[in-house]
């Protein structure tokens, strides 16, 4: 009997030390926490030359005062030790009133790549979107809008699409003898999408903020009711999901949906080319 009530105990203490643990990294932890995540997409069209040809994706940095600008900072400066070709921004750099634009200009510019930086808009962007292009523009990015873009790497190519909401995506004309990666900030969007690309990136939805496995994201804003979190794959075409490098100001706090930067890595999975 002695034993059995010291397990009950113990497993008591284990609870409610796993409550206390998760409450504080939810509260006072993850709302600055981020990781590096990584995703190989494998795809029979990619060529030969293609193979291993890696896309930085950062998404929802959500700035909102000079010590968010200076989390950017460090975050940039990591991640220029990371092996990367390619830096695509999927919409939302501020989180609010437009601050140190110049220094968040500098910040980006600092982003090194050799085949090409890519932004696209989100929603918070839109009020302010002539300012937040012209940072961006400065930093170094080409900003997006409803355009195919073809990147060329070595005797390859691939076919970059970029296109809002509601946006018909065939309607982007392109190279059509190569794989074609969609951006769009919102991920609701690959219901119109899917089976007309490959690979689609998009945000907005911070992961669904909090995440309880096998039941979903709590959070899920509007236009991320369906496709919240992580990777769908339908319809021939593959849904990446990015959880975003900050959660809005409202409410920037995660469980099981940590912020991040994604690295997604293109792969043939035919060794013929």
């Amino acid at each position: 009997m002695k034993k059995l009530k010291l397990i009950r105990r113990l497993i008591l203490l284990l609870i409610v030390f796993g409550l206390f643990f998760t409450a504080y990294y939810t509260y006072a932890v993850s709302p600055n926490d981020y990781t590096f995540s990584t995703y190989n997409y494998v795809n029979k069209d990619i060529t030969s030359a293609l193979n291993g040809f890696k896309i930085a994706y950062i998404s929802d940095i959500n700035l909102t005062d000079k010590e968010s600008v200076s989390r950017l900072k460090k975050m940039i400066d990591k991640l220029n030790s990371y092996p990367f070709d390619m830096v695509v921004f999927g919409g939302d750099l501020y989180d609010g009133t437009i601050i140190e634009s110049k220094d968040v200009s500098a910040a980006l510019k600092d982003i090194e790549c050799k085949y090409g930086k890519f932004a696209i808009l989100g929603e918070k962007d839109n009020s302010s979107s002539l300012e937040v292009t012209q940072i961006l523009n400065d930093g170094g990015f080409e900003v997006l809008e409803n355009t195919a873009r073809t990147i060329h790497y070595k005797e390859a190519s691939f076919l970059l699409l970029a296109c809002h909401q509601d946006t018909d995506i065939s309607s982007l004309k392109g190279d059509t003898k190569t794989i074609k990666i969609g951006i769009t900030h919102q991920p609701d969007s690959f219901q119109n999408h899917k089976g007309k690309l490959d690979l689609q990136l998009s945000g907005h939805s911070y992961g669904g903020s909090i995440y309880i496995p096998y039941y979903g994201a709590l959070l899920a804003p509007d236009n991320a009711k369906i496709y919240n979190h992580g990777i769908y794959e339908e319809s021939n075409s593959v849904l990446l999901v990015s959880n975003g490098f900050h959660g809005p100001a409202s409410f920037p706090y995660k469980f099981l949906a940590r912020n991040e930067v994604n690295f997604i890595t293109l792969n043939t999975s035919s060794n013929s080319q």
